[in-house]
């Protein structure tokens, strides 16, 4: 039987998490060196105040590149009600959050404050490793 994981045994850090003020290319350039899918803004405590996924992005993308409109900040576009996992959390729990439309990649915060991000594919990694661990042990 495994023992139940939980976010913060699965969760990446977040170096350079997204501010308001950041235009669309800088917060472009940092989801992208993420590898993530989009990365949680936060306020200058590490407040998480909204998210920017790539989908977000990309409209904005089309536009500002067709137009050379480079003043599209992170603020214009943010989504400002963030779902959040809890460090303590159950990857189980949280993986069936995350179903239907739900974001894939969520922000881990406790009180409120960023401590990373974890998302489906990590979660999904876990679970396989845990799913051969238990076939070699048959």
């Amino acid at each position: 039987m495994m023992q139940q994981q939980q976010v913060q045994d699965l969760m990446q850090p977040v170096p350079h998490p997204l501010h308001v003020d950041m235009s669309l290319s800088q917060a472009v350039d940092l989801i992208l060196q993420s590898g993530q899918m989009g990365l949680p803004v936060v306020d200058d405590d590490r407040q998480v105040v909204g998210f920017v996924s790539e989908h977000d992005c990309i409209d904005y993308l089309i536009s500002g590149s067709y137009h050379c409109d480079s003043r599209i900040q992170v603020n214009d576009i943010m989504y400002r009600e963030p779902l959040c996992a809890s460090p303590t959390e159950s990857i189980i729990d949280l993986v069936q959050k995350m179903g239907g439309d739900k974001p894939k990649t969520w922000p881990v915060a406790k009180d409120g404050r960023l401590l990373g991000v974890i998302s489906r594919r990590q979660i999904m990694q876990a679970l396989n490793a845990s799913m051969k661990g238990c076939r070699s042990h048959v």
